[in-house]
């Protein structure tokens, strides 16, 4: 018998679907909309949910995103009248485990829901919950500002900072969690930290910010378009300044001593720097992204925070200490 969650916000439907897991033996929780759905989501961690995509509110393909955003490593079988191939390929890309077309089928429902408890992840595997993901936004913010104002200090302008983004995903949504910046190329400094926990933290530059940059620090008014070795060096001191300040202050609110590699400079997109992570069989990461903006330089710029899967226990047991 498993707990599956079923989310829709047609009563007739919920009556179904309900009534056929039931006398399949299973425990079955219904929400009528998919802001309702995560709530329960919270408080009961499911086995497997289905959902309907088109519901006011919030809809099948955004619960889908939020349900991934939140780190739930918990299987969904969407159940829906929209039977367009487009549909089922997007809801698919979102993460759902399978796409069953209205009017419901019993074998085909039960075959989907089988597959899908089959293949549900490890329980070991962890996710953030409210209180977590914003305790550990508010941390990762108040570091972040310590970095622009390390910033500040270097080039004497104004730094606009975003609200940092924190989401579990798998590595191979990072492309999509990154958007644009991805597959450009950039200016970057890696840097891996180790001990309480273990990740690596990237500062990344658009080339022609970089560029700007440098001539901002160097004092050279048309610095080449490639980097020489004083060019990337200036960056490098960059990022170990900016990097030592947002890793270093998570250290200390959350408690966790670390220890850091030398930086590395790069210019390649940020899939080709991630490669070698990816290279490791690490099914889920914390990303932490944040933006900055330097307006009246026209120079703007990404920190992302990536911590690994092995220190995740070790990382919420960090937070809840912290904020206990």
């Amino acid at each position: 018998m498993a707990r599956i969650l079923v989310i829709d916000d047609s009563r007739l439907a919920c009556t179904a679907i309900r009534q056929a897991l039931e006398k399949a033996g299973h425990e079955v929780t219904v929400a009528n909309s998919a802001v309702k759905g995560l709530q329960i989501i919270e408080d009961l961690r499911p086995d497997c949910i289905t959902s309907d995509v088109l519901m006011p509110g919030m809809d099948g393909r955004e619960l889908l995103d939020s349900i991934r955003a939140r780190g739930f490593r918990i299987p969904v079988v969407v159940i829906t009248a929209d039977i367009q191939e487009t549909t089922r390929a997007d809801c698919l890309r979102r993460g759902a485990h399978a796409v069953v077309g209205k009017p419901l089928k019993g074998q085909e429902l039960f075959k989907a829901i089988s597959s899908a408890l089959t293949s549900a992840p490890d329980a070991r595997v962890q996710s953030l919950t409210e209180d977590q993901l914003d305790a550990l936004t508010e941390f990762v913010n108040v570091g972040v500002g310590r970095a622009a104002a390390a910033l500040n200090d270097l080039v004497s302008h104004h730094v606009e900072l975003s609200v940092p983004e924190v989401q579990v995903l798998a590595l191979d949504g990072m492309a999509e969690a990154l958007g644009g910046i991805a597959n450009e190329p950039v200016s970057s400094v890696q840097m891996a930290f180790r001990g309480g926990l273990d990740g690596s933290a990237f500062l990344i530059f658009p080339q022609s910010s970089a560029l700007k940059l440098v001539s901002l620090l160097t004092g050279d008014e048309s610095p080449p378009e490639d980097l020489d070795s004083i060019r990337s060096g200036t960056l490098t001191e960059v990022g170990n300044i900016l990097v030592n300040s947002v890793v270093g202050t998570l250290s200390n609110v959350l408690g966790r001593p670390l220890h850091y590699s030398l930086p590395v400079y790069a210019e390649e997109p940020v899939s080709g720097l991630l490669a070698t992570q990816q290279a490791e069989e690490r099914p889920l990461i914390l990303l932490a992204k944040t933006r900055f903006v330097i307006h009246r330089m026209q120079i703007e710029g990404n920190l992302l925070l990536l911590f690994e899967l092995k220190s995740f226990d070790s990382l919420l047991d960090a937070i809840d200490g912290a904020t206990g």
